[in-house]
């Protein structure tokens, strides 16, 4: 399951950066971000790293991969919450390279994880409540950045609660790591195919206005 969330990885980053002038910058920010994790990948396969040394890439690109998703979500929020966004974006790396250096250390970061889903959650209800006062609904289905937050708003909400549990999971109860990356790997790999729905309505929306300058 592991190497099918990294072949969808690769084809969202390959999705995303198609030649193409007019994709919208919140899907080249998901090419971003998916982009991180497939260079985790490659420098996990080629690394040569053994035992907790395995975290330390991880943890790297999770602290990493917050801050296209955050940028995205500033921009389609049209820049409004500046204050929050600048204090949300400091907190997190605050907290992410604190907890990579002192607490957690070379183990997974999971607490760090857990901190940028509640962030992103946070993030993905502001951008519901702006569907909710600015759009009309039936067009939902055809914004890609809808499919973008849904994909999110599901993986981070499912995933907050593995991260916040991991230790407790893992150290206390006794359960196998490998339970809990496949259903942490299952979660992505749903995700990930929901922001895949997103990149091809972003391609089509651009190939329809080619055809028709009224489709918006």
């Amino acid at each position: 399951m592991a190497n099918v969330a990294t072949a969808l990885a690769v084809l969202i980053t390959l999705l995303a950066f198609v030649p193409i002038k007019k994709l919208k910058i919140e899907s080249r920010l998901i090419g971003v971000a998916s982009a991180i994790s497939v260079a985790t990948y490659v420098v996990l396969m080629f690394g040569n790293f053994r035992g907790k040394e395995v975290n330390l890439p991880q943890n790297i690109a999770t602290i990493l991969i917050f801050f296209p998703l955050a940028i995205a979500y500033y921009r389609v929020l049209n820049k409004q919450y500046k204050g929050f966004f600048i204090a949300s974006t400091f907190l997190f790396l605050t907290f992410g390279i604190y907890n990579l250096v002192n607490w957690q250390q070379d183990d997974y970061n999971s607490y760090t994880d857990a901190v940028a889903s509640f962030f992103l959650i946070i993030y993905c209800i502001l951008y519901l409540y702006r569907l909710l006062v600015e759009l009309p609904v039936q067009q939902l289905h055809t914004v890609p950045m809808f499919w973008f937050n849904s994909a999110i708003l599901l993986y981070q909400a499912g995933a907050l609660f593995l991260f916040l549990f991991r230790p407790y999971l893992i150290e206390v109860l006794g359960n196998d790591m490998l339970i809990y990356w496949s259903f942490h790997n299952i979660l992505n790999v749903v995700h990930q195919i929901i922001l895949i729905i997103g990149l091809c309505l972003d391609l089509r929306n651009i190939k329809l206005r080619s055809l028709s300058p009224s489709v918006p």
